[in-house]
C-alpha cells in the first residue's frame, strides 16, 4: 500500500498543463436579459428531458427553446421564490428546497409545504436525496432531517448523528449514503440503522461527487480536491494525500461519462475542466467571462442524458457541448497549415508553403507544434511535398526536387496525387501529368483540357476530372468518359472516391454516385450541403466522410446507394461550427482536403486551418428527442391539447405547438406530423415546431407527431393526441337530413305542382275535344242524320206509291230497313261523341247495356263476373277500356254468332283485367283486319295508348277470348292524401 501511495504521490507532483478556454467544447449561453433567469442555484432533469432550475425567482423549465416560470396549482402558493435545491422522484413529484421557507413537495395533484421554524429547521436546504433504500433526506443548516412519509423527523437517538449543520448529502453506486455535517464526513451503508463517523475531517459547506469508477470526491473549500472513498471504503489518509488537488477550491464539482472532473470555483473564476489519464490528472481548462461565460460566479453543474454539461450562474445558464472536430492549436506563427499528406503506411502529415511538416500523430495532437514538427524530421518515413510545380522527395532527412517539364510552360499544379512506389500524378494546364522512375509522361489517351484533379483508386486505375464537368477512367489500355451524356452534371470535378465498385465524383455544385453505366446526382434534405466538396474518405465500415463548404458530413455506401437507386433525399450529419469545425473545406487545394489515418483520425483542411476528427468514436446521439406537445389555438383562445379536447363549434382553423426536449442541438432537430382525416401521409415540417390546418370540418381527429435529433435518430412512437370540433346546427346530421326532407319535400311540390299543369292541359285538351265531338254530333244531327231521315221517308212514300211494283216495293223496304240500322248507328254515335259511351254509368253497367243493346233480352245470354271492388278510374282511360270490352262484345255477337257470351273484369292492386270469351266460330287472323274489319287492330292501337296489353285467343269453331290488362297507375284515379290538400295545386272547394 505504501508503494502504491508513493506512486500516486510521484504521479500527482507532475505539472499540469493549464489552459484557458474549453477548446473541444462548444458554449452556449442564455443570459438574464435573452430571457434566461439569474441566481440559478440548482439544476435537474425530467424524464421527458425538461432542465429544471432552482432559482432565486423561482422554479423554471428550459426545454432547449424558452424559459418558462412554472406557477404553483391552484389554491395554493409557493411558501417562497428563492429556491436552492431539487429532487426529481421516479413518479415524476418535485422536491423543492428554499434558502429560509423549509421544503416543499410538488406533485400532480398538488403542493404541500413543510416550512421553516415549524415543519423543518431555520436556514437553507442545501440538498435533498434518497438513500439505498429509497429513504428521503435533506440536509438543512438545522440538522439533518429525514421524511417518515408525513413529517420531516430528526435522527433518532439510535442514529447517533450530532445535531449540527449538515452541508450535503450523496449516495454512492452501492446505496452508501455520504453526509457532510459540522465539520466531519459521516455514512449510513445501505439497510444500516446507524450513521458512523469515517473520521475524516471536512471544510464547512464543501460537497462530494462520485465518479464512474466508484471513487468518492471531496471538494474541501480549503484543501482543495481529493478521493475520499471507493466502492464505500474509505481511503487511507496517505491515498487521499497522494491525489489531492490542493489548488482547485470548487463550489461544486461533477464527474463527467469520459472521466474528466468540473468544477465551480468558490466566489469567482468561472467553470474549469480536469482530464484524467487513469489516475493522473493531465490538462486543466479554464472558462470565465472572458471566454463567454454568463458571470464568473457559477454554482450548480449537471451532466444531462444526452452529454452536455449545464452550468448555472447568478446572470444565466450555460451548455457545454462535446465538440466532434477539433482545430490543430498552436502550430505556429506563420499561420494555418493547410496541405495534408498520407504515407504509404497510413500516416497523415501536413505542411505549409514553407515545406515545414508536422507529423500528425494521436498522440501529438495535444503536444504542441514544435513536438509536431520534430517528430516529422525524425521520422524515417519517406515524404512527398510539393509546391507551384514542383515536387519534393525527403527520405532520411535529405530532399531532393523535381521540377514540372519544360513542355508545361510552368504551369502550376492543379493537383497531385502521390501513388505507392515512388510514383505521382499531377495536373498541370491541359496536360495528366505522370511521374515515375525519375522521368515525366504526359499520358497522350487523354484529351488535351484543363485538368482540375487526378487520383489513382486501389485497383490501380486512375481517374481524372476536368474543368468542363468531365471524369476520364484509365484501366489499362482502355479510357471511358463519363460526362452529362452518361448522368455526370456537377460542374467542375473536385474530389473523387473509388472503392470496388463503388464510384463517387465531386463537383463544384453537387455529387453523383455511378450505378451500373450512369451516374446518379444525389440531392439532400439540407439545401447546398454536397456542394464544393474537395475532399473524400471512407473507413471499411461503410462510413463516408465529405469535406465541403458547407462542413464535413458523415453518411455511409448504403444510404448512398439508396439515394442514387431511388428519388429519396440523403441525409447526412453535417459537421459544422458548432460542432468544432474551423471552417470549411478548403476549396483550392492541390490534394484531398480529408484524409483518414491508420490511427482512427480523420484529418481535414479547412479555409481555418487543419483539424481532426476521431472516428474511433461514435459521434452520435443515440437517444431520440421526446416530442412534447403544447397549445393548440383557435379563434384566439389558447389551451393545452390534452386527450379528448373539444373545441367549440364553427371551429375550422387550429394552429398546434409542439417541440422535442433534445438538449445537444435543438436548432437541428427535425419534425414530422400528421392528422388523420386529412394528411394521407406524413408531413415533413423540417425544425418548425408548429403545424397550421385550415378548412376543418366537425369531427374527431388525431395529430401525431414524430422528432429526430441532430444524428437522425427518430422517435420510436408518434406522441399522439385527439380532439374534437364540434358541429354548429348546420353541421349536425339533423340538419342535413332536414335539408333532404325539405329538398324530397320540394321535389315531390315540384312533381305535384307539374303534375297538375299537366293533368290541367289534359282536362283542357279533353274539353277541346269534347267540344269538337259535340261540334260534330251537332254537323251530323243537322246533316247526315237528318238528311238520312229524309231519304228514308222518301223512300217509303215511293215504296206506297200505286206505281211501284211488288218487286220494287220489296227492294225499297230492304233498303229502308237497312237505313234505318245505319240510322240507327249514326245517332249511337252521334250520342257517343256527345257524352261518352259509358257516361254516366260505371264499367261494368256500361258494358252490360252494350250486350242489351246488340242482343236484345233471353238471347245470347252474358255472364258477367266482377273481382274487388271498383275504385275510382280515370275517364279517358275508362273510356278506352269500354270502347276495347264494346268491340269484343260487337264482334261476338255481330261475327262469331255465338251462343253465350262471358265477361270478367277484375280490379287488382297492381292492374286491371278485362276477358270477354264467346263460344262462336273463332278466326283465323287475331292480329290484323279481316275483310275490311278494323275493330280487333282499333282495340290494339287503344290498349297501347293505354299502356297496357292486348291479348287473343282464338281456333275455328272453338270461340275467342281478349284479354286486356291495364297498369294500376294508368286506368285507377289516385286518392289524395290526407294533406294533399296543403299542396299549392289543391282544387278550391265549392
Amino acid at each position: 500500500m505504501l508503494c502504491v501511495g508513493s506512486q500516486m504521490t510521484a504521479q500527482a507532483s507532475t505539472p499540469m498543463h493549464a489552459q484557458s478556454g474549453l477548446p473541444g467544447f462548444q458554449h452556449s449561453a442564455w443570459r438574464v436579459g435573452q430571457g434566461a433567469p439569474g441566481d440559478i442555484w440548482d439544476i435537474a432533469q425530467d424524464r421527458q428531458g425538461t432542465l429544471l432550475l432552482a432559482t432565486g425567482s423561482g422554479l423554471y423549465r428550459f426545454d432547449g427553446h424558452r424559459f418558462e416560470r412554472d406557477a404553483a396549482p391552484q389554491d395554493s402558493r409557493f411558501p417562497s421564490t428563492n429556491m436552492v435545491s431539487l429532487l426529481l422522484d421516479p413518479d415524476d413529484s418535485l422536491w423543492i428546497g428554499y434558502f429560509q421557507a423549509g421544503i416543499s413537495h410538488l406533485q400532480p395533484r398538488g403542493l404541500r409545504s413543510f416550512l421553516s421554524g415549524r415543519d423543518v429547521p431555520n436556514g437553507p436546504v442545501p440538498r435533498i436525496t434518497r438513500d439505498g433504500s429509497g429513504r428521503l433526506w435533506a440536509a438543512l443548516k438545522g440538522g439533518l432531517r429525514w421524511y417518515d412519509g408525513q413529517h420531516w423527523q430528526p435522527p433518532t437517538p439510535a442514529m447517533q448523528v450530532p445535531a449540527e449543520p449538515a452541508h450535503w448529502l450523496q449516495r454512492d453506486h452501492q446505496g452508501t449514503l455520504w453526509l457532510l455535517a459540522g465539520s466531519a464526513l459521516w455514512r449510513l451503508p445501505r439497510g444500516a440503522g446507524r450513521i458512523e463517523a469515517t473520521g475524516v475531517d471536512v471544510s464547512p459547506q464543501s460537497v462530494l461527487a462520485e465518479r464512474a469508477d466508484g471513487s468518492l470526491w471531496l471538494a474541501d473549500r480549503r484543501r482543495g480536491i481529493l478521493p475520499v472513498a471507493r466502492d464505500g471504503t474509505l481511503l487511507s489518509p496517505a491515498q487521499r494525500e497522494s491525489l489531492r488537488l490542493p489548488d482547485l477550491r470548487a463550489d461544486r464539482v461533477l464527474f463527467a461519462r469520459d472521466g474528466s472532473l468540473w468544477g465551480t470555483r468558490i466566489g469567482s473564476g468561472g467553470v474549469f475542466r480536469l482530464g484524467f489519464d487513469g489516475t493522473q490528472p493531465t490538462r486543466l481548462e479554464n472558462f470565465d467571462v472572458a471566454q463567454g461565460l454568463t458571470s464568473t460566479s457559477a454554482s450548480p453543474l449537471l451532466e444531462d442524458r444526452e452529454g452536455n454539461i449545464w452550468v448555472g450562474t447568478n446572470l444565466g445558464l450555460n451548455r457545454f457541448r462535446a465538440r466532434s472536430v477539433h482545430a490543430l492549436q498552436d502550430v505556429g506563427p506563420s499561420g494555418p497549415y493547410r496541405t495534408l499528406y498520407r504515407t504509404a503506411g497510413g500516416q497523415v502529415q501536413g505542411y505549409d508553403d514553407d515545406l515545414r511538416m508536422f507529423d500528425l500523430q494521436r498522440s501529438l495532437v495535444h503536444a504542441g507544434a514544435a513536438a509536431m514538427q520534430r517528430a516529422s524530421l525524425q521520422s524515417a518515413v519517406p515524404v512527398w511535398l510539393f509546391h507551384d510545380d514542383r515536387l519534393y522527395r525527403r527520405s532520411a532527412g535529405r530532399t531532393v526536387a523535381f521540377a514540372a517539364p519544360s513542355w508545361t510552360a510552368g504551369q502550376s499544379f492543379n493537383s497531385v496525387f502521390f501513388a505507392p512506389r515512388g510514383e505521382a500524378w499531377a495536373c498541370a494546364g491541359p496536360y495528366t501529368l505522370h511521374f515515375k522512375d525519375g522521368r515525366w509522361r504526359n499520358d497522350h489517351r487523354l484529351p488535351a483540357r484543363s485538368c482540375s484533379l487526378v487520383s489513382v483508386d486501389g485497383r490501380g486505375r486512375v481517374l481524372v476530372g476536368h474543368d468542363d464537368g468531365t471524369l476520364h477512367v484509365v484501366d489499362g489500355r482502355s479510357v471511358r468518359a463519363y460526362g452529362p451524356a452518361q448522368g455526370l452534371n456537377v460542374g467542375p470535378v473536385t474530389a473523387v472516391h473509388a472503392h470496388g465498385e463503388e464510384l463517387l465524383v465531386a463537383g463544384e455544385s453537387g455529387l453523383a454516385v455511378l450505378e451500373g453505366a450512369r451516374f446518379h446526382v444525389l440531392q439532400a434534405d439540407i439545401p447546398g450541403v454536397l456542394e464544393g466538396i474537395t475532399g473524400i474518405a471512407g473507413e471499411a465500415s461503410g462510413t463516408r466522410w465529405l469535406n465541403g463548404s458547407r462542413g464535413l458530413l458523415r453518411t455511409d455506401a448504403d444510404a448512398l446507394r439508396v439515394a442514387a437507386g431511388s428519388a429519396r433525399a440523403l441525409s447526412p450529419r453535417l459537421f459544422d461550427d458548432a460542432d468544432g469545425m474551423p471552417g470549411i473545406a478548403l476549396q483550392s487545394s492541390p490534394t484531398a482536403t480529408a484524409m483518414l489515418a491508420e490511427d482512427g483520425l480523420l484529418w481535414l483542411a479547412t479555409n481555418q486551418g487543419l483539424a481532426w476528427l476521431d472516428t474511433t468514436l461514435p459521434h452520435r446521439n443515440e437517444r431520440a428527442p421526446d416530442v412534447r406537445v403544447g397549445e393548440v389555438s383557435f379563434d384566439g383562445q389558447h389551451l393545452p391539447l390534452r386527450d379528448g379536447l373539444r373545441l367549440p363549434a364553427g371551429t375550422d382553423q387550429v394552429q398546434i405547438d409542439y417541440v422535442a426536449l433534445s438538449l445537444a442541438r435543438p436548432e437541428r432537430t427535425r419534425y414530422r406530423y400528421q392528422l388523420s382525416g386529412v394528411d394521407s401521409s406524413w408531413q415533413d415540417a423540417g425544425s418548425q415546431t408548429r403545424a397550421h390546418y385550415t378548412n376543418l370540418m366537425p369531427g374527431t381527429y388525431r395529430f401525431e407527431v414524430m422528432a429526430a435529433n441532430e444524428d437522425g435518430v427518430w422517435s420510436s412512437t408518434p406522441v399522439a393526441r385527439t380532439f374534437q370540433i364540434a358541429p354548429t346546427f348546420m353541421q349536425t346530421l339533423w340538419f342535413k337530413l332536414l335539408c333532404v326532407l325539405a329538398v324530397l319535400a320540394l321535389l315531390v311540390m315540384a312533381v305535384r305542382i307539374r303534375s297538375g299543369q299537366l293533368a290541367a292541359l289534359v282536362r283542357a285538351r279533353l274539353q277541346e275535344r269534347h267540344g269538337e265531338r259535340e261540334r260534330i254530333a251537332r254537323d251530323l244531327h243537322d246533316t247526315l242524320l237528318q238528311g238520312s231521315q229524309g231519304l228514308i221517308l222518301r223512300l217509303h212514300a215511293i215504296s206506297q206509291s200505286a206505281h211501284a211494283s211488288p218487286a220494287v216495293r220489296s227492294s225499297l223496304e230492304a233498303a229502308m230497313q237497312l237505313a234505318e240500322q245505319n240510322l240507327a248507328e249514326g245517332r249511337e254515335r252521334v250520342a257517343a261523341l256527345r257524352d261518352g259511351p259509358a257516361a254516366g254509368q260505371d264499367l261494368v253497367t256500361a258494358l252490360a247495356h252494350v250486350h242489351e243493346e246488340f242482343a236484345g233480352e233471353g238471347v245470347n245470354p252474358l255472364r258477367l263476373t266482377i273481382e274487388g271492388a271498383a275504385p275510382p278510374l280515370q275517364a279517358h282511360a275508362a273510356e278506352e277500356v269500354f270502347l276495347i270490352g264494346r268491340e269484343a262484345i260487337r264482334n261476338a255477337l255481330h261475327h262469331a254468332q255465338a251462343g253465350a257470351i262471358e265477361v270478367e273484369l277484375a280490379y287488382g292492386r297492381s292492374c286491371l283485367l278485362l276477358h270477354v270469351r264467346d263460344d262462336g266460330r273463332g278466326m283465323t287472323d287475331t292480329h290484323g283486319a279481316a275483310d275490311g274489319h278494323w275493330g280487333m287492330q282499333g282495340m290494339r292501337e287503344r290498349a297501347r295508348r293505354l299502356g297496357g296489353e292486348l291479348r287473343v285467343w282464338s281456333r275455328p269453331g272453338l270461340g275467342t277470348e281478349v284479354a286486356l290488362s291495364v297498369p294500376a297507375h294508368r286506368i285507377y284515379r289516385q286518392r289524395p292524401s290526407p294533406w294533399r290538400r296543403w299542396w299549392p295545386n289543391r282544387k278550391p272547394s265549392g
